[in-house]
């Protein structure tokens, strides 16, 4: 017999798991010996929701599942907090919670809770194992859960008392931790249909989201686009799913961050293609944008969403990147000749709308104009970096300007949940994952305050992250939104002159106060190239506004 826990983490190491998050405790102590005795690096976050947070940028980036762990009760809790991004997001991060002993749960004992009830909100299936090989047996479904179908959250809750003895479960031969297997294959006369619908459109556009960067599908994505002349649209966190400099990349389209020539071609289009995409209420702008005549394709891995927003003329439950492999072996190139003058049309559109932000993008002022900053990562972000950027103004500046050159995982922002918390633990798990990139989190200051005691996690795991504080003393879009409701504002300032440099390098970091243009783009280069976490608090323009749709 082998102990609850070494089959569980030997099930890990097994199934190519090499990194796990969270934040220890006593009634897990038995978990952690085994993980000490193993290949497994344990990160410690600063809290449970930080941690959960981490193994959902470390599942995207890797492409394996994201693992953390904490007490039941009050870290049960903030571990939800983490699990609403991977849950809004379809990320596979397995939650593991401490537990009491069962036969003293609801007798007042330390952080007893109903775990499962607390999480299960935000996980696909929840466990609570009753015995030492149903302990084993949970964390195999759930891996198996993950890595099959759609991916999703699963939580599996472990009491004291099964995890201190052992078991005699017979683990699997073969089971991975990667959910990049190929998924299901498009119907060939369902493809013959949407391809038909495409030859037959005047005005099309590709609409790509997220799921086109998780199904490592850009290349192909943007194989069709060139080969049928179709302008790609994308949904913010869809940034990636072609290099955003090509002529048929048109921007990001919907309510906040978007790009105007993107918003139009989507509004005057008679025929949608949408890929890995939810339709959901901000990239239609509150399903506004689309024609009620369009026709449209929507191919998802999801059958919940086929449907859900738009009535499909073509549903496809398929794969992403098989269903465009499959539209590739079909297509002749020949058949779009004469799309070219409406692509040269809406490129030259579109760079008629940058120039027109050209004199925020290249200001001088001070404090920093936003924009400014954006330009600035436009210039030092290496083209294989990734810029993983709070929600908010952050997102709402960056979804707009920053253009990301290479196809594929270059930009990331909390969509899943809209939290502005996510940014900095995300990207930490992102570093985690890829120690050799370039990663950089764009995040205000009201998103910073959430997690900041994890920049020390990152000068303790020796993460190279750099931090952009966007600092204007405050809540920039709350501030926003009620003088534009009401012209009041109320709890939107925080104390004037918060100096996140010093807290930074209180934590063990490299922090710098950045007050002028003329240090903003040296300084940026300098901590992009540096080995060290570095932090950058940039003075930036409180009233400075990003493209938004009221």
């Amino acid at each position: 017999m082998t102990g609850t826990t070494d089959q569980i983490v030997a099930m890990f190491e097994a199934s190519g798991i090499e990194t796990v998050f969270g934040f220890p405790c006593e009634q897990m102590d038995p978990y952690y010996s085994s993980l000490n005795d193993s290949s497994i690096r344990h990160v410690l976050g600063r809290s449970e929701a930080s941690a959960a947070l981490m193994a959902d940028g470390y599942a995207r980036t890797s492409r394996t599942v994201g693992v953390v762990d904490g007490v039941g009760g009050p870290g049960a809790a903030y571990i939800g907090a983490g699990l609403a991004e991977a849950s809004g997001a379809s990320s596979p991060v397995l939650a593991l919670t401490g537990d009491n002993e069962r036969d003293i749960r609801g007798r007042e004992v330390i952080q007893d809770a109903d775990n499962e009830a607390i999480l299960e909100p935000f996980a696909s299936a929840t466990f609570d194992a009753e015995s030492p090989e149903r302990a084993v047996e949970a964390v195999e479904t759930a891996l198996r859960r993950m890595t099959t179908g759609v991916p999703s959250p699963v939580h599996v809750n472990l009491p004291g008392d099964v995890l201190d003895r052992d078991s005699e479960y017979a683990l699997p031969d073969a089971l991975s931790a990667s959910y990049s297997t190929p998924g299901p294959t498009p119907n060939p006369e369902t493809t013959a249909r949407a391809l038909n619908l495409l030859e037959d459109a005047e005005r099309p556009v590709l609409l790509a989201g997220e799921g086109v960067v998780r199904a490592g599908a850009s290349e192909d994505l943007s194989a069709l686009a060139e080969r049928t002349r179709t302008p790609v649209v994308t949904s913010i966190n869809g940034k990636g799913a072609v290099a955003e400099t090509e002529p048929y990349a048109l921007g990001v389209v919907g309510r906040w961050g978007f790009c105007q020539v993107a918003n139009d071609a989507l509004e005057e289009a008679d025929l949608v293609v949408g890929l890995g995409t939810r339709f959901g209420d901000l990239t239609t702008v509150g399903w506004s944008l689309l024609d009620a005549d369009a026709d449209v394709v929507h191919v998802d891995l999801d059958p919940a969403w086929l449907g859900r927003n738009y009535e499909p003329a073509v549903a496809v439950q398929a794969e992403i990147r098989a269903t465009l492999q499959a539209l590739l072996e079909a297509v002749d190139p020949d058949d779009y000749r004469g799309r070219e003058s409406r692509l040269a049309d809406l490129a030259a559109d579109r760079h008629e709308w940058r120039e027109s932000h050209e004199d925020n993008l290249t200001s001088d002022a001070e404090p920093i104009v936003t924009h400014r900053v954006i330009h600035e990562l436009n210039e030092h972000v290496p083209a294989d970096g990734v810029l993983v950027s709070a929600t908010s103004f952050s997102g709402f500046f960056s979804g707009a300007f920053y253009e990301v050159e290479e196809p594929g995982l270059g930009y990331l922002q909390a969509r899943g949940s809209d939290g502005i918390n996510v940014c900095l633990p995300q990207a930490l798990g992102m570093q985690t994952a890829r120690p050799d990139a370039d990663v950089v989190a764009l995040t205000g200051d009201g998103a910073i305050g959430y997690h900041v005691a994890d920049l020390e996690t990152a000068a303790r795991e020796d993460l190279s992250i750099t931090v952009v504080v966007l600092n204007n003393d405050g809540l920039g879009s709350s501030k926003a939104s009620q003088i534009g409701t009401d012209s009041f504002h109320l709890s939107t300032d925080f104390h004037e002159g918060v100096d996140y440099a010093a807290i930074a390098r209180g934590f063990g970091c490299q922090g710098v106060r950045v007050e002028s243009v003329e240090d903003l783009g040296p300084e940026l280069e300098t901590a992009i190239g540096s080995d060290e976490p570095t932090l950058l608090d940039v003075q930036v323009d409180p009233y400075a506004m990003p493209p938004i749709l009221v």
